[in-house]
């Protein structure tokens, strides 16, 4: 699968895993194993941790911790193209100054907030002791400055080709704006909420405390491409 406009990404799958290709990257960019690690470490939560088997290795476009401008080309074995797009994410944050932010909003219709940890925690451990998995739902606030018209059919279209969990995506007010009049609407939040059925094989309890960091990337790449 192939995604972008400016800076392309290619998904393909290889046996035991999964080789990405990065092109049309600025040359001169600095970018560590650290960078990808932290924010793939994000992938975790009680009843669920990445394959322990995950490597990753950088076969062109990256040398001595800058980008060279060829193609950076990653084989991640046990890997995915979900997690894959994290490795997409850490490199183009190097190239926006203003970060998008993704957070759980619901887990199996509980508020996502101090108030309700405990009432999440007991859900999280019945789903884990029953091989169950929750619906849940996700926020990703962006830029001031993004061009909402175009960030929309961009970001649904990778998000709805990689994640087969995405139900539904509302962007700005979402649904409630067709309550409005123009001359009541004030100024249209730069948000999208992401809602997701529970994940497909019960592997992880509740998709929003997993994905929020992969949702966060495909923002990031979609914004480097508008």
């Amino acid at each position: 699968m192939i995604f972008g406009e400016k800076i392309k990404i290619n998904f393909e799958n290889i046996e035991n895993g999964t080789k990405l290709t990065v092109s049309n990257f600025p040359k001169g960019v600095s970018i560590t194993a650290l960078d990808f690690g932290k924010d793939l470490a994000k992938r975790t939560m009680e009843g669920y941790s990445p394959n322990p088997l995950e490597e990753i290795d950088v076969i062109s476009g990256i040398n001595e911790e800058l980008t060279t401008g060829e193609d950076i080309v990653f084989i991640y074995t046990h890997g995915d193209f979900i997690s894959s797009t994290i490795l997409v994410g850490a490199l183009c944050k190097k190239l926006i100054t203003t970060l998008p932010t993704a957070t759980p909003l619901e887990i199996g219709g509980i508020f996502h907030g101090e108030k309700n940890d405990a009432y999440i925690r007991v859900a999280i451990q019945k789903m884990i002791i029953t091989n169950d998995a929750l619906g849940s739902s996700l926020e990703i606030n962006l830029p001031f400055e993004t061009d909402m018209n175009l960030f929309k059919s961009r970001f649904s279209n990778i998000a709805f080709s990689l994640i087969p969990e995405v139900q539904s995506i509302q962007f700005g007010l979402g649904a409630p704006i067709s309550k409005k009049a123009n001359s009541n609407l004030g100024v249209i939040p730069k948000r999208v909420e992401v809602s997701l059925a529970p994940h497909i094989e019960s592997k992880i309890p509740a998709l929003a405390l997993v994905y929020d960091i992969v949702f966060e990337s495909l923002a990031i790449f979609t914004l480097v491409n508008l």
